[in-house]
């Protein structure tokens, strides 16, 4: 498997930042997670939704309220 998903860092300016690339999403949670650990910052709940402006990025909010994780799917995602 190639890893197709690239994951990004969007800071509070809006600047992204690639941390990663993974194979599947649970590889991608792995990424993110290990930044979170690396950065001591304590994640109480993981929510996620297509980005309505581009269906090729999924977006995950930890928590901060002003930074987020973006997967780059090159493939699209499927819309549940």
């Amino acid at each position: 498997m190639t890893n197709d998903l690239i994951v990004f860092f969007k800071n509070s300016h809006g600047e992204r930042r690639e941390i990663g690339k993974a194979s599947s999403e649970n590889e991608a949670f792995k990424i993110i997670h290990q930044f979170l650990d690396d950065h001591k910052f304590k994640s109480y709940y993981t929510r996620s939704w297509l980005n309505p402006s581009n269906k090729l990025e999924k977006v995950y909010d930890v928590g901060s309220h002003t930074e987020f994780f973006i997967c780059y799917n090159p493939n699209g995602w499927i819309e549940n």
